[in-house]
């Protein structure tokens, strides 16, 4: 499943709260956010089920080895935490080490990108990449090098700010100001994962550029919404860009 990820894939989280790396208080921002940002299913949704309140954003990896750039081993996953604030890690460690009740990824089509067909009819990533257009080419090259410079920004704030020790704060925060609806009267995400990931999006030119406060108004169950058919609750893509179908990554046990 790795090997079909691409820079700017979306990757939803149903965690199970009691068994949060960060400890107690990143325990209680999960659970605020399942009970106060996370909707019934209601039939808006493109995943069936699960309570999605954390999310990452596949980006290009560390190495800088020959052919590493395309290189779907060397993906990561970027990532707000509680225990290591703006994590990079391995796409596939961090899939491996997940305790989630069930991973899900949506992948990012690009305008003239033709990766549906693909995943239906098996094209082989070369094929592909002679059958795009040089300006699908350009778009895709674009989002992996904006992609790696949003990464480096982020990586290196997170150290200096030390984001770590804000982050289960920030999220209580958040999920509070939601439910008590004074949240458009304080400048901070709602919820500060998916606010990354919207940022990414938007810095690699796929979202369209919301204002400072809509963005920290987004929601992880946000994603799971097209936001071709929906005005609200949702994240916008620029015209072109779109998610295709959810992909069960990982399912364990619902219990």
């Amino acid at each position: 499943m790795v090997e079909k990820c691409q820079p700017g894939d979306v990757v939803l989280f149903d965690r199970r709260c009691e068994s949060c790396a960060g400890g107690p208080a990143a325990a209680l921002a999960c659970l605020l956010g399942k009970t106060f940002l996370c909707d019934e299913e209601d039939g808006t949704r493109s995943v069936e089920r699960g309570s999605y309140e954390h999310c990452g954003i596949v980006v290009p990896g560390l190495s800088t080895a020959p052919g590493a750039e395309h290189d779907p081993s060397n993906l990561c996953l970027l990532e707000a935490t509680s225990g290591s604030g703006i994590a990079c890690r391995p796409l596939l460690t961090r899939l491996e080490m997940s305790r989630s009740r069930s991973v899900i990824l949506l992948p990012l089509s690009c305008p003239g990108e033709r990766r549906d067909e693909m995943d239906t009819h098996n094209i082989d990533d070369d094929d592909d990449e002679h059958a795009m257009s040089e300006k699908t080419i350009y778009l895709k090259d674009t989002t992996r090098n904006e992609l790696t410079k949003f990464r480096n920004k982020w990586l290196e704030d997170s150290t200096v700010q030390n984001y770590q020790s804000a982050h289960s704060t920030l999220s209580i925060m958040g999920a509070l100001l939601y439910v008590t609806r004074l949240y458009p009267t304080f400048p901070i995400p709602i919820s500060p994962s998916a606010w990354l990931v919207v940022s990414a999006l938007q810095e690699c030119g796929a979202a369209m550029k919301l204002n400072e406060k809509q963005a920290q108004q987004t929601r992880v169950e946000d994603f799971t919404r097209d936001g071709r058919f929906f005005e609200r609750d949702t994240v916008r893509l620029r015209p072109g860009w779109k998610f295709l179908s959810p992909v069960v990554m990982r399912e364990n046990s619902v219990s």
